[in-house]
This record gives C-alpha cells, structure tokens and sequence, in this order.
C-alpha cells in the first residue's frame, strides 16, 4: 500500500482516535498542516496541495503521538505511523 492509498488509509485510522481529518489549501506560512484542537475537536489540517508522500508524512507525524500497541493495523500503516 503506497500513496493516495495509504494516505486514505492513514484517514480512517484517524477516526479509530477522534480525529478529524481536513485536507485544504494552506495558502500562508511554510506549513504543510498540523494538529490542533479547534473548537473542542482534535483536528489535523493536511495541505491539499502538498505531494502525497508530505501529506502522508503530516498526518503519520500527528499519529505517532498516539499508542497503537493493541491496534491492529495493516503493515503499511503501522510502518508509516511507528517509525523505529
């Protein structure tokens, strides 16, 4: 699993932890997205307009955040969320 495929599954693994997941075009700053809480929601912005290999990164790094050693998860997205 790679890309657009991964990226999506990245996505639902968000929900799995009450985060909401908004791609739009991040038109100031350097930043490529992040993670926030806006209004009482976890939020994590991805920049629509980034590559998929940084939109990935951007929402792996807020995943990394989280415990996943009793989640079951697809090798790819383990891998692309627990780096070692």
């Amino acid at each position: 699993m790679r890309g657009k495929a991964l990226l999506d599954a990245l996505i639902e693994v968000a929900k799995t932890k009450e985060l909401t997941v908004r791609r739009e075009s991040m038109t100031r700053g350097t930043s490529a997205g992040g993670y926030c809480v806006l209004k009482g929601v976890k939020t994590v912005f991805v920049d629509e307009r980034a590559s998929v290999e940084a939109q990935i990164e951007i929402l792996a790094g807020v995943l990394r955040r989280f415990d996943w050693a009793d989640v079951e998860l697809p090798d790819p997205v383990r891998a692309a969320i627990v780096k070692t």
